[in-house]
């Protein structure tokens, strides 16, 4: 295994989603007026997916708690009839983030929102297993924590693409696994290589954006060690307030951290603020 430690959180939650079971798997505790919404996380989600906990909103959406995998749990909405399911913030017209609320109710302990400075973040960002993608001398640095299945990984990456390739920006890509089954393995396949850099690029390259799944076929058997770098980047993100990916960490003019959840909505303004 080759860890990079150099220099180094949907859409806060940004992502597709993650895992599934059929319906009358969760029959029995799911209540009635929820078993839609449950049926569309599950049926996006491809197996695993555990429904915590249900609950009303005042946006008059469903509200569920969904463990995506061991140890991590995010809120989740859906309309009534289950034919619309999303994450992230729900805004009151006063500019209440509802989101925050909710997790702090009905999120495990471990999975409640922290509050974490971006300092903590940018001094503990260089810890994580990552790799460079990019300039080594760039005059802009990145930390990216991504999911190989992330779509809006894919397109934060694409955005971001041609500030790497022109030599302005470098990208230390914090590999994460979390959405889907396939996303740890391919994570660890990924650090495993001789140039990680080579098989993130294939990943994005071949990305399948309608099935939200990264191009990269993961080892049939991963080692023990890459498998536990990858799990201890997520627990670094979960333990950093980082609950989704992409997550964007970095320096801007006046040297001071700054942590941007989910993809930039003006990415020329973001390079821009990356001292």
């Amino acid at each position: 295994m080759v860890k990079w430690s150099m220099r180094t959180l949907a859409g806060g939650l940004a992502a597709g989603l993650f895992l599934a079971a059929p319906a009358w798997a969760f029959a029995g505790n799911v209540p009635l007026a929820f078993q839609a919404g449950a049926k569309t996380i599950m049926a996006m989600s491809h197996g695993q997916a555990i429904i915590l906990k249900t609950f009303p909103t005042k946006a008059g959406l469903n509200g569920y708690t969904v463990q995506v995998s061991p140890g991590h749990a995010l809120i989740m909405y859906s309309t009534k009839n289950g034919k619309y399911v999303f994450m992230g913030g729900l805004f009151t017209a006063s500019g209440t983030n509802e989101s925050v609320r909710y997790a702090q109710k009905y999120l495990p302990a471990a999975d409640k929102p922290r509050v974490i400075s971006p300092v903590d973040v940018g001094t503990t960002v260089q810890k994580t297993t990552n790799f460079l993608i990019g300039k080594p001398d760039a005059p802009k640095q990145v930390w990216m924590v991504a999911d190989p299945n992330c779509i809006f990984c894919h397109l934060a990456w694409d955005h971001l693409k041609s500030y790497v390739d022109n030599g302005s920006l470098a990208i230390h890509l914090i590999p994460v696994g979390f959405l889907k089954p396939s996303s740890l393995p391919k994570a660890a396949t990924i650090i495993a290589s001789t140039s990680p850099e080579k098989e993130w690029r294939f990943d994005e390259t071949h990305f399948n954006s309608q099935e939200e799944e990264g191009g990269i076929v993961p080892k049939a058997q991963v080692s023990a060690e890459d498998t536990r770098s990858i799990q201890a980047n997520n627990r670094w993100m979960n333990a950093h307030g980082i609950h989704g990916t992409p997550a964007l960490i970095y320096k801007n003019p006046q040297g001071k951290w700054q942590v941007t959840p989910g993809m930039p909505r003006n990415t020329a303004a973001f390079v821009q603020d990356v001292g």
